[in-house]
């Protein structure tokens, strides 16, 4: 039997503090698949300014952030969506020049993000934009 996965999904307007419900979830998933506190630390930082740094892409009918956060054996992903603009880090260029500038408050880089998880996608399809952040797991004990 295939085990199911474990997931936590919201959906929110920009309020700062309801990025805090994001970030706990991020924690909690963290946590449960024993990463180290620094690592933990890190996953809920991507989470947190990915977020907040998305909120001000969002335009249209319907100004709403989607976020759905998915354990698999080996990782955590981390879906963010929205409709709206384009994220504006979708390029390699663009992470190595951000690597040589200093990023305003509230924006986030992709090569601060790099520093943050293992993986990062960008997509794009039917005008959502969706961003995936991949924190890779310690390998889960085998059952005998």
């Amino acid at each position: 039997m295939a085990k199911e996965l474990t997931r936590a999904e919201f959906r929110f307007t920009p309020d700062a503090q309801l990025v805090l419900g994001v970030v706990a979830a991020a924690e909690h998933f963290g946590q449960r698949k024993r990463l180290d506190g620094t690592a933990v630390l890190a996953l809920m930082r991507a989470a947190q300014e990915a977020c907040h740094s998305t909120f001000k892409l969002l335009s249209g009918d319907d100004p709403t952030l989607g976020v759905v956060i998915t354990e698999f054996d080996d990782r955590i992903e981390m879906i963010i969506e929205h409709k709206g603009e384009a994220l504006p880090t979708a390029g390699l260029d663009t992470f190595l020049d951000a690597a040589s500038e200093v990023a305003s408050p509230g924006e986030l880089s992709g090569y601060m993000l790099m520093t943050l998880v293992d993986r990062v996608q960008y997509q794009t399809a039917a005008g959502t934009q969706r961003m995936t952040l991949v924190k890779n797991t310690p390998a889960s004990p085998t059952k005998k």
